[in-house]
């Protein structure tokens, strides 16, 4: 009885059945889409022998999530998500198969892999906060925590998957056929959109509105409200700083450990593994854990072991270690922020909240790309994890002594404008000596 609770908990939410072909829809993509990033970011190093135009790749990717991400959440909050959601899966599924195309055809023009990207980060801007929004749809709050989780599951399922199945397709078949199998991979979670049942209709009957009002209402709501606002200044430290191994993975493999296709699906397999276990791990106890400053003590931690990659250049498998360390840390600072921001957002704005959230999340990512292809460009392939690291351990311990001071003191949600004027008077009272 005991063990059929405890199995119970740990995938309640796959107890509602739109969220089980969501869930086993998205188990299958993710995981070609893994191997895919495996095999592009190893093919854009090869064919231009530069850190800093592979870290260019995360620009023309996430960038688009950066410019667009906030008219998005607009956009699902007046347009039912199922609908954008089959649009996005038919556009990645279009691009891989681009990719594929032009890797077999032997292109090595770096614009035309860059333009690609541009594609699938156009696709992100709207399919990420969709799919972070219809969740709680497909579940309901109370097993939301729960979904995330899952969802978070699978994708460290298929980052662990996913590269070893890349390097040894790219080794022993060919790069082109990594991207022809994830563009296969969008059947499954298509057929699994079609089947869900709720249309994920928006709140609003008709734009009350112009888009550029509601953002700012959007983000209005997300500043003024004392939860949600810290989780995600905590995040975009975290997310731009200490997230940015798709860059220095191919390098790392290659330059500092003097690998191969293996060594490198190798690492990228057990940062994948590490989230894997975090995602297990917030699944079963994440409702469990009160402490108040879980993120950032996890922050830090993420940012030594970051750092103490600079000790083990000579040892794969220490490396092997801190990655699956590291990965497993990031996934539970992950899940937290995800679930703090999710629980304490109106449905009303949840559609704008969670484009910020994913502007924080991935929008991030080109900034964060760029200056590590740069640093490595600058200082030598074997410091990107620590300059990765160095940066995000010192912002957390600046953003800490904010948080004491200037949040940790006022303990209310905003609900009513008066209740939001009680918060600011509270703030302003904080900050006097």
């Amino acid at each position: 009885m005991k063990v059929r609770n405890i199995y119970k908990k740990t995938f309640s939410s796959l107890y509602h059945k739109n969220f089980r072909y969501f869930w086993f829809g998205q188990a299958v993509s993710l995981i070609g889409g893994m191997i895919q990033v495996t095999a592009l970011s190893w093919y854009v190093y090869k064919i231009t022998n530069s850190p800093f135009l592979l870290g260019l790749m995360g620009v023309f990717e996430f960038g688009p999530v950066l410019l667009l991400t906030l008219f998005a959440g607009v956009f699902i909050e007046r347009f039912p998500k199922k609908k954008i959601l089959i649009f996005t899966q038919s556009l990645f599924m279009l691009q891989s198969l681009a990719l594929a195309l032009f890797v077999y055809l032997g292109y090595t023009e770096y614009w035309i892999f860059a333009s690609l990207a541009i594609v699938a980060g156009i696709g992100n801007s709207l399919d990420q906060p969709t799919r972070q929004a219809y969740v709680v749809e497909l579940v309901g709050k109370g097993d939301l925590p729960n979904a995330i989780s899952l969802n978070s599951t699978i994708f460290n399922l298929a980052r662990i998957i996913g590269p070893a199945v890349s390097g040894l397709v790219m080794k022993y078949v060919g790069i082109a056929e990594c991207f022809f199998i994830n563009g296969l991979s969008f059947i499954p979670v298509l057929w699994g959109i079609f089947m869900i049942s709720a249309p994920g209709n928006p709140q609003k009957k008709a734009p009350e509105k112009k888009i550029i009002q509601e953002i700012k209402g959007g983000v209005s709501y997300a500043f003024r409200n004392t939860k949600i606002f810290p989780t995600l200044l905590i995040m975009a430290v975290i997310c731009t700083f200490a997230m940015n191994a798709n860059v220095i993975l191919p390098v790392f493999a290659r330059d500092v450990l003097l690998g191969d296709e293996g060594t490198y699906s190798l690492l990228m397999s057990s940062l994948g593994l590490g989230s894997l276990l975090g995602a297990l791990f917030m699944a079963s106890v994440g409702k469990d854990i009160k402490s108040k400053n879980f993120l950032i003590s996890t922050a830090l931690a993420i940012g030594i072991l970051q750092m103490s990659t600079l000790l083990f250049l000579k040892s794969v498998w220490m490396i092997v270690v801190l990655l699956i360390s590291t990965g497993f840390l990031m996934m539970c600072f992950l899940n937290r922020g995800n679930t703090r921001i999710q629980l304490n957002t109106d449905d009303n704005y949840r559609g704008r909240v969670m484009s910020i959230y994913v502007l924080i999340n991935t929008g991030s990512t080109p900034v964060g790309n760029a200056l590590t292809g740069l640093a490595m460009d600058t200082l030598g392939e074997k410091y990107g994890f620590f300059s990765n690291g160095l940066v995000a351990f010192v912002l957390t311990l600046l953003f800490f002594f904010l948080y004491k001071r200037y949040f940790n003191k006022v303990k209310v949600v905003p609900k009513t404008k008066k209740e939001e004027q009680e918060i600011i008077n509270q703030m302003i009272e904080s900050t006097k000596p």
